[in-house]
């Protein structure tokens, strides 16, 4: 049990620029990128930095032994020291967290491996931080899958990729030339399951990310959309109109023993489950125009939980057991905007704003932020905002239309 207790958000960082050990540029552009990255992680966390021009007014420091009193004289609680060196294409990373008031270091690591991703090991501190604060886990090594038509020759086929929550790194997922769409992660980070049409008839495939395999769970039974895992991973629920209308269905994680869960005269649509597993929001018509409606996991006890918009679709279950609420897509004011529903209170409250059409809304495994895609004059990318909607940020995606994303959980063994 450690007996410093890092409050967060009470704290002041200090990130001082990481040390080269040795004067090569790989060295050097190494250590610009950890520092960048992991004082970005820090902020979007909510992490109070020290501000540059202070820390500049540091002497030169032993980081070794470095002297507490100076940071004490910048309001620094907390220190995070860091050198790094490239040598024959290894990048090797040492940090220590300090606790300044205390006067000793209370975390040590040493990162090694390829100088190709510095960007990761940032990450890697980044959540070795976080999990001594009070604030909860970090995200800063989960993945946001997402839509991009980027490789299409046409413009109208669209792929699955894969990005660090930043943003960056995008990975192409599909390759089938076709449209793929509603990606979904499996609890274990290994898998995702989506939408394809490429037997022309939509169905629900599996894609194992890391081996390479693809398994269609659904094999042509009626039109089938928007898979969503159960928080144990055994179960999967979805859209399908294999009984004649769009209701929602459940099934084994591999697709047998599909079972029908809804009767209405609407279209039934888009599930997610709580975070418990024992209720499925989902999206319909059954009254007249798009709302979210909550049911048991059976099937039960079915009830409206949206009248604030006359189109509300596509839910999010926030995963974070202490935040009771649902995010989702509502038509307020004309556009297409992301809002969120308190259970307790039945509150809306609105997340983006100006930003044109924002849709699809997905957590973050913490429930402190939500991503989406916004689109403006024609343009999609992808945003990430917190809970409250104080800070919205558009990543850096990259290229092409992109859409649909859907926040992974913790980083899957590989």
């Amino acid at each position: 049990m450690r007996d410093i207790i890092i409050g967060g958000m009470s704290d002041r960082f200090a990130v001082p620029d990481c040390a080269p050990r040795k004067g090569d540029e790989a060295s050097n552009v190494a250590c610009r990128t950890l520092t960048e990255v992991l004082r970005n992680d820090l902020k979007f966390e909510s992490i109070q930095l020290v501000p540059d021009n202070l820390m500049a007014a540091i002497p030169p420091q032993n980081l070794d032994a470095p002297n507490y009193v100076d940071w004490q004289g910048i309001n620094a609680t907390m220190l995070v020291t860091m050198r790094a060196w490239v040598t024959g294409g290894e990048l090797t990373v040492e940090a220590k967290l300090h606790a300044v008031n205390a006067g000793k270091a209370i975390l040590a690591k040493r990162y090694a491996g390829k100088a190709d991703n510095p960007r990761f090991f940032a990450h890697q501190l980044s959540d070795e931080i976080m999990a001594l604060t009070n604030i909860g886990k970090g995200v800063a090594r989960t993945k946001i899958a997402f839509v991009s038509n980027r490789d299409s020759e046409n413009g109208r086929t669209k792929e699955l990729y894969i990005m660090d929550y930043d943003g960056y790194n995008p990975r192409r997922i599909t390759v089938n030339k076709d449209i793929n769409i509603t990606p979904a992660w499996s609890p274990d980070g290994r898998s995702l399951a989506y939408t394809s049409y490429r037997r022309k008839s939509p169905d629900i495939f599996l894609a194992s990310i890391f081996e390479g395999k693809s398994s269609n769970l659904t094999n042509g039974s009626g039109q089938n959309f928007a898979p969503s895992f159960s928080p144990d991973g055994k179960r999967i629920a979805y859209s399908s109109t294999r009984g004649g209308n769009s209701e929602i269905w459940v099934a084994n994680a591999d697709g047998s023993g599909p079972r029908k869960l809804t009767s209405s005269p609407g279209l039934d649509t888009a599930p997610v489950w709580s975070p418990t597993g024992q209720e499925i929001a989902f999206t319909s018509d059954r009254a007249g125009t798009p709302q979210i409606y909550v049911m048991d996991s059976e099937g039960l006890n079915v009830r409206r939980l949206t009248n604030v918009g006359n189109w509300n679709d596509a839910p999010a279950w926030n995963p974070a057991k202490q935040f009771s609420e649902i995010a989702y897509t509502s038509r307020i004011e004309g556009g297409f905007n992301i809002a969120i529903v308190d259970f307790a209170t039945r509150q809306v409250r609105q997340i983006t704003e100006g930003r044109g059409s924002c849709e699809y809304p997905s957590w973050a495994p913490s429930g402190r932020h939500l991503t989406f895609a916004c689109g403006r004059g024609g343009k999609w990318q992808i945003g990430v905002a917190d809970r409250d909607g104080r800070s919205v940020t558009m990543l850096p995606a990259g290229p092409g239309k992109n859409e649909q994303p859907d926040w992974g959980p913790g980083p899957a063994l590989q």
